[in-house]
């Protein structure tokens, strides 16, 4: 039953780091941040647990029963060694680029390849255990050494880092690092997936406020006379962050010219590109739709004439080329996790 220990436990502790990435990718916010510690502590888990797998495969490679199934666990380890060294050397060693994207890019690309891998291998070496199997004491006392072993290690790890100050200890709670505090629009221009626009001309621009509302609204460029300035960190997916003046109309004091009906619940905003992100009411409130950027107005690369500010949200969520605010009597979470377009 030895193998079967070590490939239970293993694909726990991959099931824990893809729901902790995930989770830790969409999170924006410092009271997330739980996420993240999670993915780390999980990550030296499983290198631990990886060094118990890789040797009963060796074993068996040596006893000349290797087949599919041992090659297949030797891939999956192989995809999680390059995963694991990706993610731990964006932690600890600093920013770095491969082929034009960022290490922690390649460390989610890399990750959600394992996805179908990590099925596979489930449903081939767990399909036929015993319901008794999962209940042994022996299977939740070896998970809980072995994730011990990970709390030990990425402690040790953290308090050597408050020592020797590595470039990854300059990196944000969510992985993230300062984008060489670029003022102004020279901070990093990125958009999700196709998310390019033509050119927009400001003076045939239009803003519209629809849905469940008494009244709709349509603004022009000029109409939007900048009312709010907020200082807010944009914390993009790729790796980078950057903390900018922001200045433009509160999200709240549109709704309120609209005057949503009593069972409106969510708000989507929506891009020139058809590109869009849904809020609850009480987050979009608080909100901005910015004009400016550090003084300036913004650039079409960062969503001229208008995009959202949606403060402790990750990077995707703040909507750049505003054309529409739609009111929803449905709630928010009627959306893709992660956008789609």
């Amino acid at each position: 039953m030895q193998k079967f220990w070590a490939n239970t436990i293993l694909l726990a502790l991959i099931l824990v780091e893809l729901v902790s990435g995930f989770f830790g990718l969409v999170s924006g916010s410092a009271g997330d941040a739980v996420f993240i510690v999670v993915h780390r502590i999980g990550g030296f888990a499983i290198l631990v647990a990886l060094v118990w797998k890789t040797a009963i495969i060796v074993s068996s490679i040596r006893r000349r029963r290797s087949g599919p199934r041992q090659y297949a666990s030797l891939a999956l380890a192989a995809m999680l060694v390059v995963t694991l060294g990706l993610g731990f050397a964006w932690s600890y060693a600093g920013p770095f680029t491969i082929a034009w994207f960022s290490g922690v890019s390649w460390h989610i690309y890399v990750g959600a390849a394992l996805v179908p891998v990590v099925a596979w291998h489930a449903v081939v070496y767990t399909r036929r255990l015993p319901m008794s199997f999962w209940a042994e004491r022996r299977w939740f006392l070896r998970l809980a050494g072995i994730a011990a072993a990970g709390v030990l290690f990425t402690q040790a790890a953290e308090t050597a880092s408050a020592f020797t100050r590595p470039k990854g200890s300059e990196r944000r709670f969510t992985g993230s690092y300062d984008a060489a505090r670029r003022y102004g629009t020279r901070f990093p221009v990125v958009s999700w997936l196709n998310d390019r626009p033509p050119d927009i001309d400001s003076g045939a621009w239009e803003l519209a406020v629809t849905g469940a509302v008494e009244r709709e609204v349509a603004l022009k460029y000029p109409d939007l006379y900048p009312t709010r300035e907020t200082t807010a960190v944009i914390d993009c997916t790729g790796g980078w962050h950057s903390e900018q003046l922001w200045r433009g109309v509160r999200l709240g004091d549109l709704l309120d010219l609209a005057g949503p009906t009593p069972n409106a619940s969510s708000v989507t905003v929506t891009s020139a590109t058809g590109y869009y992100r849904r809020f609850s009411m009480d987050e979009a409130r608080e909100y901005v739709l910015a004009t400016h950027v550090g003084g300036s107005p913004l650039s079409r690369g960062h969503g001229y004439p208008l995009r959202l500010v949606a403060p402790e949200k990750r990077g995707f969520e703040w909507v750049k080329w505003v054309t529409s605010v739609h009111v929803n009597e449905s709630p928010k979470w009627l959306q893709p996790p992660l956008p789609l377009q």
